[in-house]
């Protein structure tokens, strides 16, 4: 196969030699160390039988590559520096020097767990002409293998993404990412994931079918709860998206710690939030059934958030601050601990 664009240069300029030698040798000094540490643990785990190198998988973050060669417990513990050529291809992959990739997977058959590695390293630097190259060679996709695009380049996330489509993965696909799209605020990203089927009701890896709506909530743009709901998002427990938006705190806030007072910009934010949810059916006396220990009604929520303007809103809306749940009402509460603006707001005095 000839070499595409991205190729290093067969004639390297003194300069680039040393600074890629100096690059191997740090290599080398980092996996020596880890050997250190990592091979009497090896040995105790069987290190020289097919039933080790199983064992030394369990636990690992791709323990669903299979590693079958004699050489891949090296490549496990820490010891890839006695792998013939496998820092030199780790190197060319985070590189991307393609020709240096090619010769490296043509000279002899490589197994699954030394090419993932080189694919993975690929990912993180944004190489797309390697990840294409691997993919297309056979390197198997794990199934925690998508997540570690999210640490590529901006500009590369796409694409990386779009070839792992083209190898059988799909956005729905465990590990489920829509969630840390949502958390890490990467909307260009999560559009692609949307206009490529993803499902909002799936959930992360613990399978929480709200977990999507629920960040967005609490934490997104009014535009990116509008987008889950263009996607196909339901509110599966009546008013949760509500509840959860009137509670969101400023990061660091800890309701149960002490009295929280977030700025007007903060608190009002998630108003337009609020009322989208209440567009699409959430009620503002809705209770939260669930087996954890919460305040149920967004009301109380929003109390205990010390978010004023959200009262008020609620009040507008129509919301019982006399309803309670496994805090008390929202008056409860805010005999128990509240500023004096939100006293005055429910008409209560303090304790």
């Amino acid at each position: 196969m000839s070499s595409q664009a991205g190729q290093v240069p067969k004639q390297l300029s003194l300069e680039d030699q040393q600074r890629k030698r100096q690059q191997q040798m740090h290599a080398i000094a980092m996996a020596q160390k880890q050997a250190t540490m990592r091979q009497q643990t090896a040995q105790q785990m069987g290190a020289g039988s097919q039933t080790g190198y199983q064992q030394m998988g369990m636990g690992q973050p791709y323990d669903d590559i299979p590693a079958n060669d004699p050489s891949d417990i090296h490549i496990l513990t820490g010891r890839g520096v006695s792998v013939p050529d496998f820092l030199e291809f780790l190197c060319a992959c985070r590189e991307g020097d393609l020709s240096t990739v090619e010769s490296i997977v043509a000279s002899q058959t490589r197994s699954p767990l030394f090419l993932h590695h080189g694919l993975l390293d690929a990912m993180k630097n944004g190489k797309v002409e390697i990840v294409r190259y691997l993919l297309q060679s056979g390197t198997p996709i794990s199934r925690k293998t998508p997540e570690i695009i999210l640490r590529a380049p901006a500009d590369q996330q796409v694409a990386l993404f779009q070839l792992l489509t083209e190898h059988g993965w799909t956005v729905n696909t465990p590990e489920r990412l829509l969630p840390r799209l949502i958390q890490t605020n990467n909307e260009p990203l999560l559009d692609w994931f949307l206009e490529h089927g993803a499902d909002p009701n799936l959930g992360g890896p613990e399978a929480d079918p709200d977990q999507a709506l629920r960040l967005a909530a609490s934490q997104g743009t009014v535009g990116l709860v509008q987008k889950l709901l263009n996607g196909g998002a339901k509110m599966t427990s009546k008013g949760l998206g509500l509840f959860y938006a009137a509670g969101a705190c400023p990061a660091g806030s800890i309701p149960h710690a002490g009295l929280v007072q977030p700025s007007a910009e903060f608190d009002k934010s998630r108003i337009p939030v609020m009322a989208l949810l209440v567009e699409n059916g959430a009620g503002v006396n809705d209770r939260l059934e669930t087996q954890h220990m919460t305040a149920q009604y967004p009301i109380v929520n929003a109390v205990m958030a010390g978010a004023v303007e959200r009262v008020k809103w609620l009040l507008s809306q129509g919301a019982d601050p006399d309803l309670k749940g496994q805090y008390g009402s929202a008056r409860d509460y805010a005999k128990f601990r509240s500023s004096d603006e939100m006293k005055q707001v429910l008409g209560v005095s303090g304790t």
